[in-house]
């Protein structure tokens, strides 16, 4: 009687021990199990920032991107009008005549150009007192300037024009002025010897 109660006890000793360590592997799973749900609740917590940041990224750039997509389209397109007003001065040059800056560019003055009265006019007669008035006469027709100012354009754009032309041929600044001067009244000379010269220039 005495051993079958020894059984018992023993083996309701061991039935504990087992539940004790059920209970602790069943506890201890639902630590890993309630460890790893946090880690991953961290790791898409962690992975959603990154993604949030990257979009704000995304959309910075793209901000960025079209605000030079705007600026190259507007550059192109003050660039394209800047060759058409500079293809017009091309054609209003060629119409006007290619030949007077370069006449203007050595500056003759009528004090500097020969006598035409040194000719001998077949009109005149030999005697001295009547060949006098020959000078009065010559003197009196136009110096080799003043035909190619004649066949320049007038007005501001013509001035304009021929002023862009002697820049192009390396005039300085100074002869073109002094030929426009000479040749056409400007209101305003200097501002359109800034604009030609800027323009040239640049």
């Amino acid at each position: 009687m005495s051993a079958g109660r020894e059984k018992q006890s023993t083996a309701a000793a061991a039935g504990e021990r087992v539940r004790a360590v059920l209970e602790a592997a069943e506890q201890s799973a639902a630590d890993l199990r309630a460890d790893a749900a946090q880690e991953i609740e961290a790791q898409l917590a962690k992975a959603q920032a990154v993604a949030e940041r990257l979009s704000a990224r995304a959309d910075e750039i793209e901000r960025s991107l079209q605000t030079l997509a705007d600026s190259v389209r507007d550059e192109l397109s003050a660039l394209k009008a800047d060759l058409e007003e500079l293809r017009a001065v091309g054609e209003g040059m060629a119409a006007g005549g290619e030949e007077a800056p370069d006449a203007a560019a050595t500056q003759p003055t009528p004090a500097e150009e020969p006598e035409p009265a040194e000719e001998p006019e077949p009109a005149e007669k030999p005697e001295p007192a009547e060949a006098a008035p020959a000078p009065a006469e010559s003197a009196s027709e136009p110096s080799p300037a003043q035909p190619a100012s004649a066949e320049a354009p007038a007005g501001q754009e013509g001035a304009r024009v021929i002023a862009l032309n002697m820049a192009l041929n390396g005039s300085s600044r100074e002869e073109t002025a002094h030929y426009l001067s000479e040749n056409f009244e400007l209101d305003d000379p200097q501002a359109l010897l800034d604009e030609v010269y800027a323009r040239v220039s640049g």
